[in-house]
């Protein structure tokens, strides 16, 4: 993914971290844990699908599967559907759903659900959610097909009227089922047009947003100058930021999680015309971490760093502390606060990877 990256003098402050409650973690409302669940999709991928327990399969192996296999993209990312289904965390519903996508680069991806438990439903994040969000961290700019075992909820439809191209998208389901369209599925719909009159870059396409360090956010992240892992997270939170998809509310934030082993992923803010289907940073950058194995348990998170504008209308830091409180008791909250900056808007946009 691409970010604006503009430089700001640090000045020494007081650090304000917030430190999550030590209560213990619920179980959730079944006797699925998450540690079971990881444990069942690691034996259950150790076969001889192409997936090989993977979120993504390279363009270059995907054509040469095509090839060696005789079938057509559609029959391809159908027969990816049940392996992906068991890399899924359901420690709630214990139903495990795969969702598999083509995108625009040849390459395949792939997206599970995952829900918290002890934690409202709401924030349970759909396979085709976590899909698009792999897509956005890979770097693929379209989708041409999408594979999921049954019809996509009303949910992940109108989730996915954000994207560009929408209405070309072909969504699969069911072996034998002619592929049907968004037009299909979510007819009449409400979406970007209906709230914004003027053109703007729909999801999946570059996002350049304003924001940049408060004064006090500096003398945060200078003061901790020395860990090079809470300086990561804290440069990957506010790319996520200038580069997050909030066109509705400009409510613009980004996050950042850093685990035991040291690890840092990140996501940003996704926001959809119906509110509800929208994404927080934090969960997108869980689906960072789930889809690059590097949380094999939700009590790995070590402290989530997040950057968001104070008094904005849209903030995320209480529901990231309860749902930390839930699954990583022992986790902190960082939140780093952003102001709008015109000039970081027109600022060249430089790699995450390079952060």
């Amino acid at each position: 993914m691409q970010s604006v990256r503009c430089q700001a003098h640090l000045r020494s402050s007081k650090l304000h971290t917030v430190v999550v409650g030590k209560r213990p973690a619920s179980t959730g409302a079944t006797s699925v844990t998450t540690e079971q669940i990881s444990a069942a999709a690691h034996k259950l991928n150790e076969d001889n699908s192409p997936l090989k327990g993977r979120f993504m399969i390279p363009a270059a192996e995907v054509r040469q599967l095509l090839d060696a296999r005789g079938n057509n993209f559609e029959e391809f990312l159908y027969s990816l559907i049940s392996p992906a289904s068991k890399l899924a965390r359901p420690p709630i519903s214990g139903y495990f759903v795969g969702a598999v996508a083509l995108g625009g680069s040849g390459n395949v991806y792939v997206g599970v659900n995952i829900e918290f438990p002890g934690t409202p439903l709401n924030n349970s994040i759909h396979a085709e959610q976590c899909l698009l969000v792999n897509c956005l961290h890979s770097g693929e700019t379209s989708m041409q097909a999408l594979a999921v075992s049954a019809a996509p909820c009303g949910h992940c439809r109108q989730f996915y009227a954000e994207i560009k191209d929408a209405d070309a998208l072909e969504y699969i389901f069911g072996r034998d089922a002619k592929p049907k369209f968004l037009a299909d599925l979510l007819p009449e719909r409400f979406g970007p047009s209906d709230l914004q009159d003027e053109p703007f870059p729909l999801l999946l396409e570059p996002q350049r947003n304003p924001v940049a360090w408060h004064l006090d956010a500096e003398a945060m992240v200078a003061i901790r100058e020395d860990e090079q892992e809470f300086q990561r997270a804290a440069a990957e939170a506010l790319a996520e930021a200038r580069q997050c998809y909030a066109p509705y509310t400009r409510c613009h934030s980004g996050a950042a999680l850093i685990t035991t082993s040291g690890q840092v992923f990140s996501g940003g803010y996704i926001e959809s015309a119906a509110y509800n289907p929208s994404l927080s940073p934090f969960h997108g950058a869980v689906v960072d971490a789930v889809t690059h194995f590097g949380l094999p348990t939700y009590d790995q998170i070590r402290e989530v760093v997040l950057a968001e504008r104070p008094g904005a209308p849209v903030q995320h830091a209480d529901n990231i502390r309860l749902l930390l409180d839930r699954i990583a008791p022992a986790a902190k909250l960082t939140v780093l606060p952003l102001v709008s900056d015109p000039d970081c808007g027109n600022a060249a946009f430089i790699s995450l990877s390079s952060v």
